[in-house]
């Protein structure tokens, strides 16, 4: 690997833990991310509601059954999924095997955010006791390990899988 192929990794890595970090103290703000935000609070008050439980929404805001939550940038669980596809993009893969992570590892990252959300939303409504340790501890925890747990699996397969290709082809072209 060249030195300017390194450079331009340790580049695109430090660039997205600065955005993503921006992002977790509220320093910038992505012109999208609150439709993001309102479309997650939505579909969040329709999934509790069809589990039995009275919510409505109103933009970012949720209610389930007097409990009240807001979804902030932040649970978008952008963060995670920029430090996960920095992280997939300057692994010395094929294109094709960095479009798959990307293809099925953000969609199973903002599935796990949704139960994470949604979870939320039934120990908030249920058992409000227990809200501070669910969210603070216990899910922060579990999306931070599921990135890179994704992340890690995902580069020892493409890793494994180039190694066999490029060791069994005439040219040891990856694909």
């Amino acid at each position: 690997m060249s030195a300017q192929s390194v450079a331009v990794r340790i580049g695109v890595v430090s660039a997205t833990l600065i955005v993503a970090s921006g992002i977790a103290m509220d320093a910038i703000e992505l012109p999208w991310i609150d439709a993001l935000a309102f479309a997650l609070a939505w579909l969040s008050a329709h999934a509790v509601g069809l589990l039995g439980v009275p919510t409505s929404s109103n933009g970012a805001v949720i209610d389930a059954n007097g409990f009240a939550a807001i979804i902030v940038p932040q649970c978008t669980a952008i963060e995670i999924l920029l430090v996960f596809g920095a992280a997939v993009i300057v692994w010395p893969v094929s294109f094709r095997a960095r479009l798959w992570a990307l293809v099925l590892g953000v969609p199973a990252l903002c599935a796990l955010n949704f139960a994470r959300i949604v979870s939320l939303l039934l120990i908030g409504a249920s058992l409000p006791e227990y809200l501070d340790l669910a969210h603070l501890a216990v899910w922060q925890t579990a999306m931070a390990f599921a990135g890179l747990a994704l992340w890690l699996l995902w580069a020892q397969w493409a890793s494994d899988r180039e190694r066999v290709i490029g060791g069994n082809s005439e040219a040891g072209v990856v694909v």
